[in-house]
């Protein structure tokens, strides 16, 4: 097969980008001898062409699919709202607050199968910290909901969190189905360190 050769590249042609992408797909490409040999001259630009066509598309679909989330999340947090409000500080009940902040919260930003667990069965009542108590929703959101909640939680408030899609929920429920009931902080902290 034939090598490309520097005078044949044109580097910044939308043409040649578009027979690149194109023929680096074809078995009787030119293309492929540069693709399986690592220390060709050209690799590097081979290499750059394939990421500048790929990684957009991936990057806009990941904005389209955070920005699904987070909108169908924030309608699904209105359940949380009764406890830890609109802006996620938690409602205040006297001197006291019905739930913490979310802001910063270790378990809504930290391990993403934790923050499911902790949505899914609750959060024991184990002192008066807070007056409310951490019910357990699970049974009241598909994978879907509790993905979106969940993006929307760890992208609000001032928090920069990792998106959570409904196939990561669902391994999430399934990675915990044993334990039932509302947890305990300690377990918690026990779970996190697995």
């Amino acid at each position: 097969m034939p090598r490309i050769s520097s005078q044949e590249s044109k580097f910044v042609s939308e043409s040649t980008i578009c027979d690149c992408s194109i023929d680096i797909l074809r078995p009787d490409s030119t293309l492929i001898p540069v693709l399986e040999t690592k220390n060709h001259p050209n690799m590097k630009y081979v290499a750059s062409l394939i990421l500048a066509l790929v990684v957009p598309s991936i990057a806009l679909a990941d904005d389209a699919e955070k920005a699904k989330l987070m909108e169908l999340g924030k309608a699904g947090y209105m359940a949380c709202a009764a406890c830890h409000g609109m802006d996620g500080q938690g409602v205040a009940a006297g001197a006291k607050k019905m739930a913490p902040s979310l802001t910063g919260s270790k378990i809504a930003t930290g391990n993403p199968a934790i923050f499911a667990l902790v949505i899914q069965n609750g959060i024991a009542k184990e002192n008066q910290d807070w007056l409310g108590m951490m019910a357990p929703l699970g049974a009241s959101m598909d994978d879907e909901k509790l993905a979106a909640v969940m993006t929307y939680v760890r992208n609000s408030f001032g928090n920069t969190g990792s998106v959570v899609t409904a196939a990561d929920a669902k391994k999430y429920r399934e990675q915990f189905k044993a334990i039932a009931g509302p947890v305990t902080r300690a377990k918690l902290a026990e779970l996190d360190k697995k």
